[in-house]
């Protein structure tokens, strides 16, 4: 058996304002500093929780200014936390969270997802949210998961 290093570049970290979001970029955080990887916070404005169906239609693919800005200030008051010496910057994008985060860490070469678990949701999902069931089962990258 060869265990060979991996090198870590790139990490995304899903957040979505939840106690396990927090957890994971604080693990994403300390993994970043040993390997000297960049970490991006990603938050996704899910369009179908924020605006209603109706209201979508009449919006024509405009997403409100002030649905963004909750997510930028979101992620701006956590990356005061993080420490000067880890790379980090914040991303917010509009869509189908599960589905947006897969397709960033994808085009964006992302060597990592850091992620919460939700423990909620259908059946399915009482273990774990059906956001990080769906990018488990999609995702090109490793996934590491924080209760």
């Amino acid at each position: 058996m060869n265990l060979e290093t991996i090198q870590l570049d790139k990490i995304l970290v899903p957040i979505d304002g939840s106690r396990q979001a927090f957890e994971a970029a604080r693990r994403a955080v300390y993994i970043a500093g040993l390997n000297h990887a960049e970490v991006t916070l990603l938050c996704v404005v899910d369009l179908n929780k924020e605006v209603a169906a109706f209201e979508q239609v009449s919006l024509s693919g405009y997403v409100p200014a002030e649905l963004k800005e909750g997510a930028y200030n979101l992620l701006t008051e956590l990356m005061h936390e993080i420490p000067r010496e880890v790379r980090a910057k914040a991303q917010v994008e509009v869509g189908t969270p599960a589905e947006v985060i897969v397709e960033t860490a994808q085009d964006g070469g992302f060597d990592l997802i850091v992620m919460g678990s939700r423990g909620f949701g259908t059946i399915k999902s009482l273990i774990m949210g059906s956001v990080s069931q769906y990018v488990l089962q999609h995702a090109h990258c490793p996934v590491l998961v924080v209760r």
